[in-house]
């Protein structure tokens, strides 16, 4: 049975497995390997993933949820049709559509994944993502660091010694590693990154930017309006990897407005974006020890990579090779394949070592309440140290141990863990009493710790927390969600259709809007009636070639040519 590497994203998803000795990406039901991370929810329990859902971002806003990966492990909800969901809610709807793609694809069942994560996800967002796992019906026994699977997927096959960063700038998310690799050896030496910094906060700035130009209060724009002008600027940016000036004609209110954008001003408006990107970087170098001189170059990965004002100023930020993955959106997911090989111990990778380290550090609180680390960050895991405490007052009865971890030097701002005490402690002076701490951390994030203050002996194992879920909660939520159905294979064409064109028409100016209703028309009476499945699919086809040319269109109506949509095959 096979194992699946699954890169689950803040804007796009995928999934790949190790298959006739090579890494092969799984496509989706429009045959494409991307997934849109976006779910949204009918009144009668239905759940669109992917694609349609996108489209519902503009159509239906108030049940529709995208970028959810960013709030992973923080119990933040979203409020659709009467229920609550959480961000592993619905990162699981992503990993049930990307379960049940793989299982068509590959014509077996699939139980378990390796999924991969933002470098610097916390314990509670890790163990969010493996309870998304297990609500969508997985065993998630492993997770890899985003940027160490792309080390993998770059280094397969090269045997001379290279030190390179990996710089994974994808929707949501930055990850920074810095990387040794030589002969079947990935060892990485450092990592940073920046969980809430991604290519959506360009298309932010980029509406901010129309509205002040425009003179528009966003208050007054309904949900809609916005997510047409959050489109648009996503458009634009996008148009601007291939050109420096780019412009979009914006329909709300009844009004057509401009958006435009140069690439030298979204550098002046992405000032402190950009700030934010050279801070994980320092970073990286400074906990690794080496010097610039050292580095052979900078990999660019993630779809936000792709941005020419990203590539120029990481150059002049640097003075070392800066160069693109040649697939930056699927880099990711085919290191996660990769990852899982090697878990299985197949094909020609099993051989290969992945070194990975420690994101944050883990620790204690001591008597002033600051933070005392055990194991750093960046250690190479598996790893294990030892600290010794003593008592800090007269004839001390316990000595208390709350395990956090993080970076702050004040505890309290890290994210605890859990709690030890030692009782019963023998009653001498201040510091006679000793306790000796031991942490040991594997690759899989579980946490063994031990400590020994004389004849007593504690020992606890933290692992896979459940996010104030137990066991049986866990199984209740899982048959709740399974109880809501994906839509199947045909109604997630048609529906996309039709909430495309729904889109379009929201979008559009009223000549459009015309049309674009009387294609819905034609094409839901055709869908009611017929049951010929040649005919059907013919359909589909007739409104996907008309909503394509709408939309290759649509910023040019002053003087467009109506005819353009008329249909010749209207009169057969």
């Amino acid at each position: 049975m096979a194992v699946i590497g699954i890169d689950l994203g803040t804007t796009n998803s995928l999934a790949s497995v190790w298959r006739n000795g090579r890494i092969e990406l799984i496509p989706n039901t429009f045959g494409e390997y991307l997934t849109p991370s976006v779910v949204s929810f009918e009144e009668d329990g239905e759940v669109y993933v992917g694609k349609v859902a996108k489209e519902r971002l503009i159509t239906a806003p108030s049940v529709t949820f995208a970028e959810f990966k960013r709030n992973m492990g923080s119990g933040y909800r979203y409020f659709a049709n009467g229920k609550y969901y959480t961000a592993e809610d619905l990162s699981s709807f992503v990993l049930r559509r990307l379960k049940e793609d793989a299982e068509t694809y590959l014509g077996e069942k699939v139980t378990e994944a390796v999924i991969s994560v933002p470098a610097y996800f916390n314990d509670d967002k890790r163990c969010a993502t493996k309870n998304a796992g297990k609500l969508a019906g997985l065993n998630v026994e492993r997770l890899i660091n985003e940027p160490s699977a792309v080390a993998l997927k770059h280094h397969m096959g090269v045997e001379e010694t290279e030190t390179f960063i990996i710089f994974d700038f994808g929707g949501g998310t930055l990850d920074i590693s810095l990387v040794d690799a030589f002969d079947n050896l990935v060892e990485i030496q450092a990592v940073s990154g920046d969980n809430y910094l991604g290519g959506k906060d360009f298309n932010e700035i980029i509406a901010e930017d129309f509205y002040k130009n425009n003179h528009i209060s966003k208050g007054n724009l309904t949900k809609e309006e916005q997510g047409i002008v959050l489109k648009e600027a996503e458009v634009l940016k996008r148009e601007l990897t291939d050109k420096d000036k780019s412009e979009r004609k914006v329909y709300i209110q009844n009004q057509e407005y401009m958006m435009q954008m140069t690439n030298q001003h979204l550098i002046h408006i992405g000032t402190e974006l950009f700030k934010r990107m050279s801070m994980p970087i320092r970073r990286v170098i400074n906990d690794s020890g080496m010097s610039v001189n050292e580095i052979d170059k900078l990999i660019l990965v993630g779809g936000s990579s792709k941005m020419p004002v990203v590539e120029q100023y990481l150059k002049s930020l640097l003075d070392i090779s800066v160069v693109r993955d040649e697939s930056p959106d699927e880099s990711v997911a085919e290191g996660v394949g990769i990852a899982a090989a090697i878990k299985e111990r197949v094909g020609d990778v099993k051989d290969m070592i992945l070194a990975d380290i420690c994101p944050f550090s883990l620790g204690t609180e001591i008597y002033d309440g600051s933070f005392s680390p055990i194991i750093e960050r960046n250690d190479t895991l598996p790893c294990s140290h030892t600290r010794e405490y003593v008592t800090v007052e007269d004839y001390q009865s316990t000595m208390t141990f709350p395990i956090y971890q993080g970076d702050n030097m004040i505890a309290k701002e890290n994210l605890l863990l859990g709690t030890m005490q030692v009782v019963g402690l023998p009653q001498e002076p201040r510091g006679k009493v000793k306790a000796r701490v031991t942490f040991m951390y594997d690759i899989n994030g579980i946490l063994d710790i031990q400590i020994v203050s004389g004849e007593q002996s504690l020992h606890k194992v933290i692992m896979n927390k459940n996010m104030g879920l137990s066991e049986e909660e866990l199984e209740a939520r899982l048959k709740q969600l399974r109880g809501m159905t994906l839509s199947s294979m045909e109604d997630e064409n048609i529906h996309y259709l039709l909430e495309k064109a729904q889109r379009l028409y929201q979008e559009s100016t009223p000549p459009v809007r015309a049309y674009i209703a009387e294609q819905i028309a034609r094409f839901r009476a055709i869908m009611m009636q017929e049951r010929n499945a040649r005919v059907r699919r013919e359909t589909c086809v007739h409104l996907s070639v008309c909503l394509e040319a709408v939309e290759r269109n649509k910023f040019d109506f002053n003087g467009f040519d109506e005819s353009f949509f008329e249909d010749d095959n209207e009169e057969e």
